[in-house]
């Protein structure tokens, strides 16, 4: 039962980061003049939901 908590916490978590992803730049992030602030988010949110990915999905196999 645990482990299925778990697994709800992280997939619960790549939709507010897709919405996270989205919101911020356009939000906290547009007084910033360069292209990088964004960019900077994206590839963390982006790196979060690959993890969160991995955690969901490791026990399909069994």
């Amino acid at each position: 039962m645990k482990k299925r908590k778990a697994k709800t916490i992280w997939g619960l978590m790549i939709p507010v980061l897709i919405i996270l992803a989205y919101v911020l730049p356009y939000t906290v992030l547009s007084e910033t003049q360069a292209w990088y602030g964004s960019f900077l988010i994206w590839g963390m949110i982006g790196v979060i939901i690959i993890i969160a990915n991995l955690f969901v999905t490791k026990d399909w196999g069994k």
